[in-house]
């Protein structure tokens, strides 16, 4: 009787572990949006001594048919991370197949919040949680897309500045809220560099608020270290900087 309960009882806690396992550890939330669904899908790679990596990225689905565009522009984002996640998925299995211990236990774990949601402008901020050999850092990254075209908005978009205008803009802000020292060397030439025409999302780190645009900067974008740096930009304090198109009621 002793063994048949012992038995259960493992039977209980490996089906708990795997219930565990399913749910993400981050959780997307889009629940404010009247059409948009998100799903955090994820992949645990193992062996027979143990986990080598967890993955988790966003599956993002509508409740109706009228926003064809943008859940073609979401599902592209979403097939991207899932491509990155199976090179490093393959890279990491063989590593731990040559006995590399150090790649065991990771993490790269990406999911979404909905930050603004109307006839203009869908604009989400993504977050990643990476846990490897150099330890537990995050990243951000803003999907902002044009609600009616689905088109990939890049700051140049929002902004009536150009890319050297936007670039000293930023500087000023960032000098003034954090200090030059954390900025690194050439902070000027980094932000040029990560400002694109056709649409800067992978590389600066902003999304469209009610208010006006928000930047998810961290130390580490400019120097060493992950600490946030975020700024914000108003669209009722400084209206002239942006094209009406991408504001609200000011």
């Amino acid at each position: 009787m002793k063994k048949i309960t012992g038995i259960l009882v493992v039977l209980f806690l490996m089906i708990c572990s795997m219930a565990a396992a399913a749910r993400p550890e981050f959780k997307s939330d889009v629940s404010a949006s009247q059409w948009l669904r998100v799903m955090d899908s994820n992949i645990e790679v193992r062996d027979k001594e143990g986990l080598i990596l967890k993955v988790q990225w966003p599956v993002f689905s509508s409740k109706d048919t009228s926003h064809g565009h943008l859940i073609s522009s979401l599902t592209k984002e979403s097939e991207q991370i899932r491509s990155f996640f199976d090179k490093d998925i393959r890279e990491s299995k063989e590593l731990a197949a040559k006995g590399h211990r150090d790649v065991r236990n990771g993490r790269w774990l990406v999911y979404v919040e909905l930050v603004r949601d109307d006839a203009r402008v869908l604009s989400l901020l993504e977050r990643s949680f990476h846990r490897d050999l150099a330890g537990e850092r995050w990243g951000y990254t803003g999907l902002n897309y044009d609600a009616k075209t689905g088109k990939k908005l890049s700051s140049l978009d929002v902004f009536k500045l150009t890319k050297e205008q936007l670039a000293d803009t930023l500087l000023e802000r960032l000098t003034k809220k954090y200090g030059r020292k954390v900025l690194g060397d050439n902070p000027r030439r980094l932000l040029l560099a990560r400002i694109k025409d056709d649409a800067d999302m992978e590389f600066l780190p902003w999304v469209l608020t009610p208010n006006g645009v928000s930047f998810h900067f961290r130390t580490g974008d400019f120097n060493r270290g992950y600490v946030p740096l975020p700024i914000d930009i108003s669209f009722r304090d400084e209206p002239e900087l942006f094209h009406k198109k991408y504001m609200l009621s000011y």
